[in-house]
């Protein structure tokens, strides 16, 4: 007969109870932080940084909402590269989205954070223009960002600060054609953790509308060439993340109706994702 099988009961929940309370509670991760200013059309950023978890801060100084879609480029392949196949309009599989803080309105600040292979990289802002529906990068807004092995590259305290940040408190799941939280978001301070288990890259677009606007208020907006007031806010949400990554961003929510949307073009039909049914609407109740 095992000891296990002779302890008294009462003594094994008293045991159990004792360890549970000596549990440490766990400690928030602490990481590099890497703060960008975003202006029309450019980033003041740094060009190098070491690899490893990091938490880029947008800032937006600029007068239009601002992104920043970090995409790591397969080796052999440059920011030159990238540039050639956007001005002939070629597909580019050998970039692959790994997140990034989306989107900014002017003024605001927001957090994304994402974990960084040694690599090439480039940083670009996908955000078109309001009556003028041509996307920032085509108009000079990208930069090349090179990753290198930890300890390999001395960052400079204004390029690369250090930051705590909690364990995430929600989960998204990314999928075609869909968004999966695990549980219904509420009014304050979250860590979203997006995981992408879809076959390919997709976004998480947040908005909050404004009074008696929806999903189709967007739409109209959009196709209409986003001219006039947008029916809604940007809220903070995550850069297209690629297959089978994750990354997280954090957002302080208020009452009121939400919508998120993936514009990422489909690697089949270039049609973005929201025309094929990856938009979801709800609504955060007051506390």
């Amino acid at each position: 007969m095992s000891m296990l099988r002779v302890v008294p009961v009462a003594l094994l929940v008293v045991a159990s109870a004792s360890a549970r309370r000596a549990a440490p509670a766990p400690k928030p991760s602490t990481h590099a932080l890497v703060v960008v200013h975003a202006t029309e059309y450019a980033f003041i950023a740094p060009t190098s940084i070491a690899a490893g978890t990091t938490t880029f801060r947008l800032v937006n100084d600029g007068k239009e909402p601002h992104q920043i879609s970090i995409l790591l480029l397969d080796r052999g392949k440059s920011l030159a590269d990238f540039v050639d196949a956007m001005k002939a309009n070629q597909p580019t599989p050998w970039a692959t989205g790994v997140g990034g803080p989306n989107a900014a309105e002017p003024g605001q600040t927001i957090d994304a954070t994402v974990n960084l292979d040694a690599g090439n990289y480039v940083m670009l802002c996908w955000v078109p223009s309001p009556g003028a529906p041509v996307p920032h990068v085509a108009k000079g807004m990208i930069q090349a960002l090179a990753v290198t092995a930890p300890g390999s590259v001395r960052q400079s305290a204004a390029a690369t600060q250090e930051i705590s940040q909690p364990e995430p408190d929600v989960h998204l799941e990314l999928a075609e054609y869909a968004f999966r939280f695990s549980r219904p978001l509420t009014a304050g301070k979250h860590i979203v953790q997006v995981m992408n288990t879809g076959t390919q890259d997709h976004e998480a677009m947040m908005v909050k509308f404004h009074a008696g606007k929806t999903l189709k208020d967007l739409d109209a907006w959009f196709e209409g060439g986003m001219n006039g007031p947008a029916p809604f806010t940007a809220v903070p949400g995550l850069a297209g993340l690629g297959k089978g990554r994750t990354a997280t961003f954090t957002t302080n929510l208020t009452p009121g109706r939400y919508g998120i949307v993936c514009n990422i073009p489909d690697t089949k039909d270039g049609k973005p994702h929201s025309m094929h049914g990856m938009t979801l609407e709800f609504s955060i109740p007051a506390a």
